[in-house]
């Protein structure tokens, strides 16, 4: 084998051993080399992200840390404090009175703690052996019930508060009794014991709501493929910013029980085919664990455009590694050195230099091609100028981009509802209503159209989610003769008309209504959008006109209304827009304003295609 393969390298040309010894020596180093440096940059890349996430982790740790601490000392209070000791203790009363003023000053003492070391998060009970109960929730129109302290004596976790006086952490959903209050997710308990005899005298219990971990957790997941969830010893979710998972249990037996062997750490996972990232830290108080799950989507090299670069640097290496074997091959006097003089000049800007084509040889040829890349090079340059001019219409089609696919979804499944409930002359008309929605949503690429239009497509939309929210809001829409053939961006009508829908009737127990108006005030258009709903903020919405909203992923209207607000001032000036106001009785209005413009007048113009496609 070796001699055939040393017989075959001796019947080569000069030109093919050249070529052979450069890819051999230089080409596959390189590609290696690239290789190599991808996977490092990769790898450096993942491993501070991961450690700027175990940051985040560790920050939420520590703010958690300093709550239960909090709820610590609230209840060294009641435990020490001998003046409570002394009224726990009381096994009965001589008389109501005393009692009732036995009462009163549990309830004084519990009201001037929870000034010093409350939370809304979280409250206090104490139930007392001697049958009295006390509670933090002094506010007579909060109603509660007790917990039963004889049946959360025969639970299986009241034995380890009889092994030390220190804080118990309970998950609510392992105890009966406590799984009553279902705001509740961790009972902080504590016997308390008579300061002399060391009797128990009754039991503290120290109740920590839901919502308490969620603003823990609020700051952490500031991506949509992010979920911060806090899990106990056995797998449970206690607690995530994504509430459907709360109650279920890691189903990997094997990311589990990294979870629970290691006290912090980050390892990738595939749950499902889903390929994500996982990084988790412990709290030393309570032993569970709190973990960051983000999903990670594996993008193609081309997609990359650090590795892109590295790729593109290796593949030029490799080319320019198989002509130098050419160039000094056959020609290693003058012709070459030339050649690189006009690289030369073309590397310092000089794009005039062309190469003398002197003969048709194979250098001949490579010349010609030098004398096309440096052209090539030149049409490059035109067309980066030309893409600048392009710029404003490439950011206004970004802007109408942006479109939430949960609005199709929800669609579909709305209209699947209603064949499934043999409403099917309703569910017709939400299906026409769709396709004609789409067809001109999708098909139609011009950026202003005449308000006749907009309206026809906002009405197929107020069908489609009349049929989902059945019985919820009712709809006019009027529009003056005068203004129909007056251009608005397109899709700019509905975002306002969805605010109205997704936040004006979410608290809204009686029929909702919205009013759209098209009409002209002297040289404007004026569409206004009137409800009558509750839960709109009108604060927020201003500061999203104003461009200083915080516009979160899947806030659809939020970004459908700064979109309208961006497109409107992009195709007719910054005094042209949005404003809003509320009405007198409820309910709020926004208006869209903008010059009356036609399709005819601005044909005759000569910015007609600027406005138009």
């Amino acid at each position: 084998m070796w001699l055939r393969t040393k017989n075959y390298f001796r019947g080569m040309n000069l030109q093919k051993k050249i070529l052979a010894s450069n890819v051999l020596l230089f080409a596959m180093p390189c590609l290696i080399l690239s290789w190599q440096i991808i996977s490092f940059v990769q790898t450096e890349a993942n491993q501070r992200l991961n450690q700027s996430r175990l940051a985040i982790l560790n920050q939420i740790n520590r703010n958690m840390e300093d709550m239960l601490k909090n709820i610590v000392v609230y209840s060294d209070f009641f435990f020490s404090n001998a003046e409570v000791n002394s009224l726990l203790s009381q096994r009965k009363f001589d008389s109501d009175y005393e009692a009732r003023t036995t009462q009163k000053a549990m309830q004084e003492f519990l009201r001037s703690r929870w000034v010093y070391y409350g939370d809304k998060g979280y409250y206090l009970e104490i139930l007392g052996e001697n049958g009295r109960n006390y509670s933090s929730r002094w506010n007579d129109q909060v109603e509660f019930v007790f917990s039963d302290l004889d049946n959360l004596k025969k639970e299986g976790w009241y034995d380890m508060l009889l092994e030390s006086s220190r804080i118990r952490y309970i998950p609510t959903y392992s105890s009966e009794e406590f799984s009553k209050d279902e705001k509740s997710i961790v009972r902080a308990v504590r016997l308390l014991r008579h300061l002399n005899s060391g009797r128990c005298i009754g039991l503290m219990d120290v109740s920590i709501q839901q919502e308490q971990f969620l603003r823990l957790f609020e700051d952490g997941a500031r991506q949509e493929n992010q979920e911060l969830l806090l899990m106990d010893g056995t797998g449970r979710i206690l607690s995530c910013t994504d509430r459907g998972l709360i109650g279920s249990y890691i189903s990997s037996e094997k990311y589990l029980e990294k979870l629970l062997n290691y006290d912090y750490g980050y390892f990738p996972a595939n749950m499902e085919g889903v390929y994500s990232q996982i990084c988790f830290t412990t709290n030393d108080a309570t032993g569970w664990k709190i973990v960051l799950y983000e999903t990670m989507q594996k993008s193609a090299w081309f997609g990359n455009w650090s590795y892109l670069w590295i790729i593109g640097v290796a593949v030029v290496y490799f080319l320019l590694a198989l002509l130098m074997s050419l160039y000094n091959a056959r020609y290693i006097s003058r012709p070459v050195q030339k050649l690189k003089e006009d690289m030369r000049t073309a590397y310092k800007g000089d794009l005039s230099v062309r190469a003398q084509v002197e003969t048709g040889d194979e250098f001949g040829q490579l010349s010609h091609q030098f004398n096309e890349m440096i052209g090539k090079i030149e049409e490059l340059i035109e067309q980066l100028g030309r893409r600048d001019e392009e710029k404003r219409v490439l950011e206004l089609n970004a802007l109408q981009a942006q479109i939430n696919p949960h609005f199709l979804y929800n669609t579909l499944a709305s209209i699947r509802f209603l064949v499934e409930m043999d409403m099917k002359e309703q569910a017709d008309t939400s299906l026409l209503a769709l396709a004609k929605l789409l067809k001109r949503t999708f098909s139609d690429y011009r950026e202003l159209i005449p308000v006749k239009e907009e309206l026809e497509s906002l009405e197929n939309y107020l069908v489609l989610m009349k049929n989902r929210y059945q019985d919820t809001f009712e709809w006019e829409i009027r529009m003056d003769e005068e203004v129909e053939d007056a251009l608005v961006p397109r899709i700019s009508v509905q975002p306002l008309v969805e605010n109205s829908i997704s936040h004006g009737f979410g608290q809204k127990k009686d029929m909702g209504h919205i009013y759209i108006h098209a009409q002209r005030e002297e040289k404007d258009l004026l569409i206004s959008v009137f409800d009558n709903g509750e839960g709109a903020d009108l604060e927020k919405i201003k500061m999203l006109l104003a461009s200083k909203g915080d516009c979160q992923e899947g806030q659809v209207s939020s970004i459908g209304i700064r979109n309208v607000q961006e497109r409107i001032r992009l195709s007719f000036g910054k005094d042209s827009g949005l404003s809003v106001c509320r009405l007198e009785h409820g309910g709020i209005r926004i208006d869209m304003r903008m010059p009356v413009r036609t399709m005819s007048e601005l044909q005759g113009g000569s910015h007609y295609e600027d406005y138009y496609h």
